[in-house]
């Protein structure tokens, strides 16, 4: 029903709500071994909402736009307000727009990482600077033949 984003560190969960506007937490300055980036549209671009003696749609334009609507219904007794359908409609279309995997980098570790961060990456062979992207997936992996570590980081849209 919002866009909140749950995660926990150590044996508290943390509500965070992922803010197109969000500041990046770091320039990625680690080491990009390997990258793949894409622009992908989202599954969801069109949602209705259906309320109590309401209906309220919300649109993503620039989505529709490139891959025509994909429409998403939602229906919810509770919302008795055209804001209330308002908040719900834009709650998905935001959790929509960060679902959009837009690629993936495998880093040197860093231990501070964490889920829905917005990271800045620099990548001179893909041609980004300062590109921002939103962590939305990590993984660990050791390759016990060199003794090395690395990081997986799935990216979404900041």
């Amino acid at each position: 029903m919002v866009p909140d984003v749950l995660y926990f560190r150590g044996h508290f969960g943390n509500l965070k709500n992922p803010l197109a506007s969000e500041a990046s937490s770091y320039a990625d300055s680690h080491a990009i071994t390997r990258g793949s980036y894409r622009l992908a549209a989202p599954e969801v671009n069109r949602v209705q909402v259906f309320g109590d003696s309401l209906l309220v749609e919300g649109f993503d334009w620039d989505s529709i736009t490139d891959v025509y609507d994909r429409v998403t219904q939602v229906d919810d007794l509770n919302l008795d307000t055209v804001a209330k359908g308002q908040e719900r409609s834009s709650a998905i279309l935001r959790k929509e727009e960060i679902r959009t995997v837009s690629g993936e980098i495998t880093v040197t570790v860093n231990c501070g990482q964490e889920l829905y961060d917005v990271i800045e990456i620099t990548d001179s062979a893909a041609g980004l600077s300062a590109a921002k992207g939103r962590v939305m997936g990590i993984s660990l992996r050791f390759s016990p033949k060199s003794g090395s570590y690395e990081q997986r980081l799935l990216l979404g849209a900041p």
